[in-house]
This record gives structure tokens, C-alpha cells and sequence, in this order.
């Protein structure tokens, strides 16, 4: 059985006054291009709030296709996405299996990270 991750991450690093946020999306298993377009415009149509960026999958350097989403889109569309994608990964034939949530902490030296993990697992039989 082929199984699909949709992968959300948070990075956060405090660092002085300032804090550094990360926050993207990605896939991970075997993706088609024909299945990214799919999500891409069933994302395309969700009327955004001004200052939110356009969530894009698109491959990144490690072969994921991925997209970053700002703090905008985070606030106020990111239900939205999930729900969209949960929508057409379905049409598609893939069935929503399970979700978990990990949350890991480090400290070093150079500063404290926090990153949090949400993973959606979608399987269909082959």
C-alpha cells in the first residue's frame, strides 16, 4: 500500500527580542506531479485575506514538494488548506489513515529551537 505524509512543521528559535518562525507544509512518499497540480488549484481557490501568501507546492532541494506558508495564511487559512487537501486526497482515492502530533526541544549553545510536527498519513490500496 503506497502511503502519502502531509508533513506540517513549525521551527521556532528564540533569539534575543526577536523570535525566527519557519512554518511550512510538505509531501512526502510518492507524489505525482499531476496530483501536486490537483492540490495546488484546490488551494488556488480559497479567497485569502489580505497579507496572505498563495499556498504553492512546489519540489524543493530535497525532492518534497513543499510550501511555505507566512504568518498570515497560518492564522487565518491553514484550516482552510488542510481541509482542502483532506477534500481531494479523498476524491483521489486515498483514504485519510491517521494523524499524530511530536514536538521536540533543543537546547545548545548557540540557542534554543523548538520544532512541531504534524503528520497526516494517507494510504491506498495499490
Amino acid at each position: 500500500m503506497p502511503n502519502i505524509l502531509l508533513k506540517k512543521t513549525y521551527k521556532i528559535k528564540p533569539s534575543g527580542f526577536q523570535v525566527a518562525n519557519e512554518k511550512r507544509f510538505s509531501f512526502h512518499g510518492h507524489m505525482t506531479p499531476d496530483l501536486v497540480d490537483a492540490i495546488n488549484r484546490r488551494l488556488g481557490i480559497i479567497h485569502l485575506k489580505s497579507g496572505a501568501s498563495n499556498l504553492q507546492f512546489k519540489l524543493d532541494e530535497y525532492g518534497h514538494y513543499s510550501a511555505p506558508m507566512n504568518h498570515e495564511y497560518q492564522k487565518h487559512h491553514e484550516e482552510d488548506a488542510v481541509v482542502a487537501i483532506l477534500d481531494l486526497m479523498e476524491e483521489q482515492g486515498y483514504n485519510f489513515k491517521f494523524q499524530y502530533d511530536q514536538e521536540i526541544m533543543s537546547v545548545k549553545f548557540a540557542g534554543d529551537s523548538i520544532t512541531k510536527r504534524e503528520v497526516f498519513i494517507f494510504n491506498r490500496a495499490s
